[in-house]
């Protein structure tokens, strides 16, 4: 970042924060409504009642509401990894109306409680309430949803302290399971590290990098055609992940959108203080991690089950 926007943002913190936090503060009957676990407690239920999940962040809601205004113009940017498709925004909103019972919905816990962030972050959620307000479920104590960032443990949070515990917790998910990981093509989760080295077996299909929806009935093909519902299914492919884990669940298998849990790990491990590149995986959120490049390495690419492309 160059010296211009570092001075742009930071006059855009003095400005607004304040604004924010306050406007934040004075819903706090709103957010008191909303019926949303938090990290540990979205991963102790997880476990304990083996569903599927389907996170929603910033990017699904956006697309959401912009379907809701715009319906199918397309000049819209959402995410560096997905172009805004109204069929895609569509999708989102049924699932996130729906209410299965082997299928939790997440959304940020910090929608809720924003004192778990610091810094920008903490700002970001403060605005990201007031503006998707409308689409939330405030008000429906019945609809209980889990914390959209349990897979998002390190960078900025403040409740978090004990990571060997949190990291132990969160492999119980997996322990001892026959693991599927349906990922974008460059993501490689777990390689290089040891974050499922308790799972029993794993195997891979990998996906396009970017607008994995295009793709999205034969990457539904290829599993049902691969995948027993014995197996767990972990999906890390943007908004398409969010429809994926739900039609996975409605058809009895368990899937979990897992999203960025490796590259937080892959921080946590390298003790980074920002965001930034990851050695031999794909960082959409760092311009430097965009990469394009090969893995010969002989115990990963043994784990490849099919390619999509």
């Amino acid at each position: 970042m160059n010296i211009l926007s570092q001075i742009k943002v930071f006059v855009w913190r003095l400005i607004f924060t304040p604004y924010y936090r306050v406007r934040f503060y004075v819903n706090q009957k709103n957010r008191n409504q909303l019926h949303v676990l938090n990290s540990v407690d979205t991963i102790l239920y997880i476990i304990k009642n083996k569903c599927s999940v389907s996170r929603f962040g910033d990017g699904e809601f956006q697309m959401i509401t912009h379907c809701k205004e715009h319906g199918t113009q397309e000049n819209f940017h959402v995410d560096t990894f997905q172009s805004y498709d109204a069929k895609l925004a569509q999708r989102l909103q049924e699932v996130y109306d729906s209410n299965l019972p082997n299928h939790l919905i997440c959304i940020p816990y910090a929608l809720k409680d924003s004192s778990i962030y610091k810094g920008y972050t903490r700002t970001f959620f403060e605005r990201e309430l007031l503006l998707r307000e409308n689409i939330l479920r405030i008000g429906n104590n019945i609809t209980l949803m889990g914390d959209a960032c349990f897979t998002r443990f390190y960078l900025d949070r403040q409740d978090i302290k004990n990571y060997r515990f949190y990291i132990k917790l969160l492999r119980e998910i997996w322990n001892n399971r026959r693991l599927f990981i349906v990922e974008g093509e460059k993501s490689r989760l777990g390689v290089g590290n040891d974050l499922f080295d308790n799972a029993l077996e794993i195997h891979r299909l990998l996906c396009p990098t970017t607008n994995a929806f295009g793709k999205y009935d034969e990457i539904m093909a290829a599993i049902i055609k691969k995948i027993t519902c014995d197996d767990l299914i972990l999906i890390a492919l943007g908004h398409t992940a969010t429809v994926l884990a739900y039609d996975l669940s409605k058809l009895g298998y368990q899937a979990i959108d897992i999203g960025h849990i490796d590259i937080e790990y892959e921080w946590l491990r390298m003790g980074a203080k920002r965001k930034m590149p990851v050695p031999n995986k794909y960082v959409n959120e760092v311009r430097e991690g965009r990469i394009d490049t090969d893995l010969n390495d002989v115990t990963y690419q043994s784990q490849i089950i099919g390619r999509i492309s």
